[in-house]
Parts: C-alpha cells; sequence; structure tokens
C-alpha cells in the first residue's frame, strides 16, 4: 500500500490521510479501482481513529502525572498547617510523614546525569511513557504507520515543551515549581521531540523512495515547509546545546527566531483543521504568545517613571537599584531587567536580595553583565531609563520553619541574603526562628558587596538569633598591606584640593566610611572624623585615577573595609556537610527546618546528598531547597 502525502522533515503524519478524493483513487493501487479507494480511505479513517485515541492518552498522562505533583504539594501543605495548629492530630498524619519523608531521603541525592533522583525518576517516567504511546496498538508493519505515529508525537510534546518554557506558568502556584525549576523536563522534551522528529521524517524519506515518488512529494509546497520545519528544529536544538554554553544572548536570540520559523512552518507543513493537528499548533502558539503578551505588558507598566541606579563594586560586581518596586517582588525571587542604554532589545534576570527599594547585585562575565559593568565603572551612580519584568521563582515559605539553614557559594549569596531579609523583615518579638547563615567567596573583595547585608544581620533587633559565618577561600589582604595602600592613597590625597571631590558616592564607599574607626591612626591628635574625610578623599582618587587609566584597580578600594567587618572571616573552605549536620541535629524533633542553597555544582551536591542523609522520621522535619538558575 502507498501512501498519500508525506512531511519530509518535521510533522504529525497527518498526511498520509488523503488530502483530496481524486488523490485518495490515484493512491489506492496501480488500477485505479473505487474499491480499492474505499478500502484505502477505510485503512487511512480506522489509523486516525486509532492515533488521536492514543494522543489523547498520551495528553491524559501527562495530565496525571502533574496532577500526582499537584496533590502531593497541597497534601504536604495541608499536613503541616494541621501539624502546627491541632497537635493530636500528629499521631493521624505520622504514616503520611514517615512514608514522605523515606521517599524524599532517596529523591532528593544527587545522582549522576541529573540535579537528584527524583528528576532522574521523572525523567525515566517521561521517555517510558514516550515510548509506550509511539509502538502502542500498531497494526501495520509498514514503515508509514509508524512515521505517522512518531509525527504525531513530535507534535504532541512541541506543545508540551512549549507548556514547561512559560515564565507566567500556572505549575509554579499548582506545584511550587516555576519555570527555571521545570528546565530540567523542559530540555528532555525537547530532546525528545527532535528525535521523534529526525524519525517521523527519515521513515517517511525510506517509504516514499521505495515508492520510487520521492521527486513529486518533494515537490508539494506542504513539504517544503516540512523540510523548513527540520532545520528550524535542527537550529533549536543546535542553540540550546552549543551557544547557551558559550554565548547566551547569541543562543536567545537564535533559539527564539528558530522557534517562531518552526511554528509559522508547521502550520504550512499541517494547514488543514480538519485533521486537528493545526488545532495543537495553534494551541502552542496560543500558548506561547499570551506569555509574551504578560510580559511585554509588564515591561510597558513598569517603564514609566522608572529608572535604574548602576553602582560599581569590587572584583567585577554591579549593584543596581530600581526606582520602582514590582508587585508582589520578594527578596529571594527574580525579576527581568530592561535597560535599553545597555542593551535595547533585551532582558536578563537577577535575584532580588532587598525590597525597599529593589536591589540587584550582579557578577560581571560577558555580553550584557560586562557592558553594565563598565558603564557603571564609567558613570558611578549613574541613573538609566529601565524597567522589569516579574517577579518569578518559588520557594518554600522561610516562616513557616523554626531553623533556617542558608548556604551560599560567591554570587549565590543573592539569593540567601535575599531570603535572610525576608525573614527578618516578617519577624516579630514573638518570633523564634534561627537563621544559620554561610557563605563562601575566593576573593575577600567580594565581601564588601553585601556588607550592608551583613551589618543588617548582625544589628537587627533579632539578631541574636542569627549565626553568620563567612569563609575567603583565598587569603585576605595582608594588615602590612592595607596600611600601604592607606598611607599611600592618603599622601595622593593630601595635594588634591577639595574641587576635585565631585564624583558621587556609591553605597561601596559608604561602607568603606564606615569601616574606617578600625584603621591604623598615626597619630594621636587625628580624630576619627579627620580619619574619615581622608579616607573618603583616598577612595574618591583611587576611583578617578582608575576611571581615567590610573594603575590603580577600584577593587583595591574594598581593602580599606577588609576589617571593618562585624562579624569573623575564616580562611579556606567551610564544612559545609558538618555545618548542616550540627544544625539539623540540634533542633528538637517537633521543629522544622529549611536548608537552602545557591552556589556551583559541587557546593550543591554536598548540600544535597547531606540533607538528604538527615531526613529521618525520628527528627526534626527537613525541606531542601537549592537555587540553580536554570535560565
Amino acid at each position: 500500500m502507498q501512501e498519500l502525502s508525506v512531511h519530509s522533515t518535521g510533522g504529525t503524519g497527518q498526511a498520509v490521510q488523503p488530502q483530496a478524493g481524486g488523490q485518495a483513487a490515484g493512491m489506492a493501487g496501480h488500477g485505479g479501482s473505487s474499491a480499492a479507494s474505499s478500502a484505502t480511505a477505510a485503512i487511512f479513517a480506522a489509523r486516525q481513529i486509532k492515533t488521536e485515541r492514543m494522543m489523547s492518552m498520551y495528553a491524559a498522562g501527562l495530565c496525571g502525572l502533574i496532577a500526582i505533583f499537584v496533590i502531593f504539594h497541597w497534601t504536604r501543605v495541608l499536613f503541616v498547617k494541621v501539624q502546627r495548629s491541632w497537635k493530636p492530630a500528629v499521631a493521624l498524619e505520622r504514616p503520611f510523614v514517615m512514608a514522605t519523608r523515606l521517599g524524599r531521603n532517596v529523591l532528593v541525592r544527587k545522582v549522576p546525569g541529573f540535579k537528584s533522583a527524583g528528576h532522574a525518576l521523572l525523567v525515566t517516567v517521561y521517555l517510558a511513557t514516550n515510548i509506550a504511546v509511539m509502538f502502542s496498538s500498531m497494526d501495520s508493519s509498514v514503515i508509514a504507520t509508524y512515521a505517522s505515529r512518531f509525527g504525531w508525537m513530535a507534535l504532541a510534546n512541541l506543545a508540551f515543551v512549549v507548556f514547561l518554557a512559560l515564565k507566567n506558568t500556572p505549575l509554579a502556584f499548582l506545584t511550587a515549581y516555576s519555570y527555571e525549576r521545570l528546565n530540567c523536563l523542559h530540555h528532555v522534551a525537547g530532546y525528545t521531540m527532535f528525535v521523534q522528529m529526525v524519525l517521523h521524517s527519515s521513515l517517511y524519506t525510506a517509504f516514499f523512495n521505495n515508492s520510487g515518488r520521492l521527486v513529486a512529494i518533494y515537490e508539494e509546497r506542504e513539504q517544503i515547509a516540512g523540510i523548513v520545519v527540520g532545520f528550524s528544529m535542527l537550529s533549536v536544538i543546535f542553540s540550546a546545546v552549543f551557544l547557551r554554553r558559550v554565548r547566551y544572548e547569541l543562543f536567545y536570540v537564535v533559539h527564539i527566531s528558530s522557534w517562531i520559523s518552526t511554528i509559522v512552518s508547521l502550520g504550512f507543513h499541517q494547514p488543514y483543521i480538519a485533521k486537528k493537528s493545526l488545532i495543537v499548533i495553534l494551541l502552542a502558539a496560543a500558548m506561547w504568545a499570551c506569555d509574551r503578551i504578560i510580559r511585554v505588558s509588564r515591561v510597558l507598566y513598569y517603564s514609566a517613571n522608572n529608572e535604574a541606579t548602576l553602582y560599581p563594586l569590587p572584583n567585577g560586581g554591579t549593584k543596581i537599584v530600581m526606582k520602582k518596586v514590582p508587585g508582589r517582588a520578594e527578596p529571594g525571587k527574580h525579576c527581568f531587567i530592561w535597560i535599553p542604554a545597555i542593551r535595547r532589545f533585551e532582558t536578563h534576570p537577577f535575584t532580588i536580595h532587598r525590597t525597599e527599594p529593589v536591589e540587584f547585585t550582579v557578577k560581571a562575565h560577558n555580553g550584557f553583565t560586562r557592558d553594565l559593568r563598565k558603564y557603571a565603572v564609567e558613570n558611578p551612580g549613574a541613573s538609566v531609563a529601565a524597567s522589569i519584568d516579574g517577579p518569578y521563582g518559588t520557594f518554600p515559605d522561610p516562616m513557616e520553619f523554626d531553623k533556617i539553614v542558608l548556604i551560599a557559594g560567591g554570587g549565590g549569596a543573592t539569593f540567601t541574603f535575599g531570603l535572610a531579609v525576608n525573614v527578618l523583615e516578617r519577624m516579630n518579638d514573638d518570633s523564634h526562628k534561627n537563621i544559620v547563615f554561610i557563605w563562601s567567596v575566593k576573593e575577600h573583595d567580594n565581601l564588601s558587596w553585601f556588607k550592608e547585608h551583613l551589618d543588617e544581620l548582625k544589628t537587627h533587633a533579632h539578631s541574636p538569633q542569627v549565626n553568620v559565618s563567612l569563609y575567603v577561600t583565598k587569603s585576605p589582604p595582608s594588615p602590612h598591606l592595607l596600611g600601604h595602600h592607606t598611607s599611600t592613597a592618603q599622601s595622593r590625597s593630601s595635594h588634591s584640593s577639595d574641587g576635585g571631590l565631585s564624583p558621587p558616592l556609591s553605597p561601596l564607599s559608604s561602607d568603606v566610611e564606615k569601616s574606617t574607626p578600625s584603621l591604623p591612626a598615626p597619630t594621636h591628635q587625628r580624630t576619627e572624623g579627620d580619619l574619615e574625610k581622608e579616607t573618603q578623599r583616598a577612595i574618591i582618587e583611587t576611583r578617578i585615577e582608575h576611571k581615567e587609566g590610573g594603575s590603580v584597580p577600584l577593587a583595591t578600594t574594598s581593602k580599606l573595609a577588609s576589617s571593618g567587618f562585624a562579624h569573623a572571616i575564616k580562611p579556606g573552605r567551610p564544612d559545609v556537610g558538618s555545618l548542616i549536620r550540627d544544625a539539623v541535629t540540634t533542633t528538637p524533633p517537633n521543629q522544622r527546618v529549611l536548608v537552602a542553597a545557591c552556589g556551583p555544582d559541587g557546593l550543591m551536591r554536598v548540600v544535597r546528598d547531606t540533607t538528604a542523609k538527615l531526613i529521618r522520621g525520628d527528627g526534626p522535619g527537613v525541606e531542601l531547597h537549592c537555587e540553580q538558575f536554570g535560565w
């Protein structure tokens, strides 16, 4: 039996049905009899019914998988609230608690190739479901039958991939999994869809090549569109696998433009709404368009009378202070920032670590962050037009826990500081929560990025309940170098006039000024006020010299503040495993502990494995949240 029309690349396999009565008759056989034509049409109709039934089962399976997460999430929320408000219910919910803790003890552990065993299990279930649907109820051994099924599966997964990519996903509320935590499954679903598309086009190409009709088929408009779908999808995958790691901005442009080309070409490849494949295409396009409209509307709304003030920080950092506060903004969540002076057509995500005003701290890498840093150094304290989209991100409510263990490596402190501020702002005199804050950085200069926050953790009304541990993996500046730099800077400043002190001071400068009492005074006649004024001149002199191309880097100004921190600074790497164990084991069994971490993969692996072992039925309730950026 020959088929009617083929998707050479991409598509649903729907074109195996007759597109017109005359075509069906011509394809029924060499004789072209009406009886054979009717038989072929019946075969097509039966296969279409079976395919639609299998696609309905696949959609139901995905919905059922989502429903499991929704039910599990809200059941846990309900049991926790009942446990904390109604003590007699403890015995009733004990079996559920024991079962969930046993499962989480295994599922939160790190496994090779995945963030956790839970991710690995979810991916396995997803792939097993795909394989089952791809090969179930196949009555014919003709390769075109398999090609048709693979095309439909690729189309179904296309809609699923788009759903997982939505920034404004309903799953953020239903399951507490926002889009960045769904990125792992988004990638897997995308690769699966691509493989199914390749199988679909390859099998149909082989089928029509064997029947001697390949050239005629490739001359059809629908099949030319299918070829465009294939190459567009190849560009999507190439950008995700290769460009994303080396040039994120280029990846984003290629990824989005290729996706638009894919969905438009797919509409021309399957233009008949009666075949129902076009309905799936339109659904995927509508989901993506609605999400974009919501995001663009937010950016336009918050662009009115809004601006961002930029401050350079030592060691490649930049602080962004927004004028307007977006609705539902919380420290620990992230927003997409639009600064047209840096990038006119790009938005970039950064974590909120303070909401009054909204502040972000950015580490310079390549592209946008590098240009942002350069602009801040050249124009310290400058205000530029800006807007914001968000906030996004989900994490457990820290107020639901008795002890909060926050662990950060390097720039991951933007999240943990945000969570710490989130707790302190909501604590009252009746709160008896403990915060264990652990931060490890490579360079001593990085500590000054969040000096205001560190001081707040020390001076807050509830600071006795905050235990801060700071670690510097590289040696901090020695007292000899500190004294030498101070004296040199002060010597230069004695020759400058006050007229050269006009550049505005950033928050970094204020932090440095506050730390000046720790500097040794060379004479007894100098007052603390005189020392503060001279130190301010030294800072500005250094900044001006750096801006004019001098040899003194801006980062050296933070060495003046190296001994001004209110917390002890320890050299070397922290023993994160021991610190987590001490925090959890010293917590009574009737209390709850939140372990939240953000940092490099090695740190996150230790946090996951250590916390997993501490989730026991006879211990305190332990919740783990790993904030690993998925954009």
